[in-house]
This record gives structure tokens, C-alpha cells and sequence, in this order.
């Protein structure tokens, strides 16, 4: 492998001013690229909102990202993820009165565009906002407290935040939380460490696990001897809009619930 050194011989330095300018530039660059990746960010889980999917014809969320986006479905929801923190954190700088006020449902991503927070760290604090947003919103109102506070001020107090947050270890799993909670714990634990296969191991039987409990739900609504198209035409069609769920998901999480066979999800969240 070339060094930094190796990589460069042949072409000539260039001058500190040059160097600054080229620098700046590359900043700049990299504002806009964070910019535009929020914004799509936004977009998407707007249309996701508005459930663009069944106006199009698709039969689910997924095969709408596929389709319409050229991105898959995980994909599509890692995008929904960034835009729910990039809002959060829209919030909670508004509830401290940092840089004026906010829209109420955090739609601009304003905040955290112009802070500087990459998708990969807007990924990563999803899971725990929280305790996020309440940390970032007592900072930023004690530091208005002291007088007006500089965006360059509200960077650093946010940054910092999120940087404490990404490095601080998730609690240990309590035996007595819900499984809403265990879920939220394995997903930023497979965010953080997607290479660690105990981790993916725990994930996997975590969302089995959420999916044998929906899947149980939806036996008891429409029961087994009722054909799935049955089901569908008579309750899991408005249950799956309820929950927020294509039809083909509750459908299998449904064969889950009657086999326990774990074959059943594929394609869905696993």
C-alpha cells in the first residue's frame, strides 16, 4: 500500500494560501453533500408519512423503495431514522431558544444541517433521543441563559452531546424491561458494531421475537381457519394500516405465529 507520501511524489506542493483556499472548499463541499443527505432523509419519511405507496399501486413500503427510490427497504428506513433524529434534535435546540424558533414538528432539519452531524452519527444516536435531546436542551439552556449564544456555541454543545452519546456504552439488559426497549437496545447495537456476529445473532432473535408477538396479534384477530385472503378482506388488510405495516409483512408474521418456523420472515425484517 502507497503512503501519504508515495501517493503525492511527482506533484509539487502547493502554497499555504492555496492550501487554505483548497481546504475551505473542501468543507464547503462537505457541508452541502450533509445538507443534501438530510434532505433526503426528510423526503423520504415524509413520503413514508403519507403512505405514497398504495396511491402508486405498490403493495408495501418496501417494494416502493425498491421500485420507485432504487434503494431497499433497510435502506429506506436507516434514511427515516436520520430525519426522526435530525427533527429531535431540531426540537430540542428550539425548546432552548438556541437559534429561534423551530417548526413544531421538526420538519427542516435546519439545526442539524447546519451543526455539521454526518448520517452515520444521526444513525447512531437514533435509538437513545431521549436522553439525547434532554442532554442537548438543558446544555443549550443553560448556556442562553448566560446571554445569545453563537451558532458556532450551539455546534459545539451539540456536538459534543452526540459524541458523548456515540462513545458511551449501552446499559446492560435489564431482564425486567419491555421488549419495545430490548428491541431499541440490539438495533443501535447492531448500528454500532454491525461486523459483530453475537451482536447480528441478538438482532435477529430480537425482531423473531417482535415478530412472534405481532404475529400473534394478528392470529387472534384472523384466525387460522380463515385463508389469508380471507384475512386480509375481512380485518388484517385495516390492521396492517393501523400498525403502520404492509400486508405482506403482517401475512408472514402470521404463518410465523401458526409454524414457528422462522422461514416465514424472510423478507420481511429479517
Amino acid at each position: 500500500m502507497a503512503t501519504d507520501d508515495e501517493e503525492g511524489q511527482g506533484v509539487e506542493a502547493v502554497g499555504r494560501a492555496d492550501a487554505v483556499r483548497l481546504t475551505e472548499q473542501l468543507r464547503a463541499a462537505i457541508g452541502e453533500a450533509r445538507r443534501a443527505a438530510v434532505v433526503l432523509a426528510v423526503r423520504v419519511r415524509d413520503a413514508h408519512r403519507a403512505r405514497v405507496w398504495a396511491a402508486l399501486g405498490y403493495s408495501g413500503w418496501g417494494a416502493y423503495a425498491v421500485g420507485e427510490l432504487g434503494i431497499s427497504r433497510t435502506q429506506a428506513y436507516r434514511l427515516i431514522n436520520i430525519a426522526e433524529s435530525a427533527g429531535a434534535l431540531d426540537r430540542a435546540i428550539g425548546a432552548a431558544g438556541a437559534l429561534g424558533p423551530v417548526s413544531p414538528a421538526g420538519d427542516t432539519g435546519t439545526a442539524p444541517v447546519e451543526l455539521g452531524l454526518s448520517q452515520r452519527a444521526l444513525r447512531e444516536v437514533h435509538g437513545r433521543l431521549d436522553e439525547l435531546t434532554s442532554t442537548v436542551t438543558e446544555r443549550l439552556a443553560t448556556a442562553v441563559q448566560a446571554g445569545p449564544v453563537e451558532p458556532s456555541a450551539v455546534r459545539a454543545i451539540v456536538g459534543q452531546a452526540v459524541g458523548e452519546l456515540r462513545r458511551m456504552p449501552l446499559p446492560a439488559a435489564d431482564e425486567s424491561a419491555g421488549d419495545d426497549e430490548a428491541v431499541e437496545r440490539v438495533l443501535a447495537d447492531a448500528e454500532r458494531w454491525p461486523a459483530d456476529t453475537a451482536v447480528v445473532r441478538r438482532l435477529v432473535d430480537e425482531m423473531a421475537t417482535l415478530g412472534g408477538r405481532l404475529g400473534r396479534v394478528a392470529l387472534e384477530l384472523a384466525p387460522a381457519y380463515l385463508s389469508e385472503q380471507e384475512a386480509v378482506g375481512k380485518i388484517l388488510g385495516d390492521f396492517a394500516d393501523e400498525v403502520g405495516c404492509d400486508v405482506e409483512t403482517i401475512l408472514a408474521v402470521r404463518r410465523y405465529a401458526l409454524t414457528g418456523d422462522r422461514r416465514a420472515l424472510e423478507g420481511t425484517w429479517l
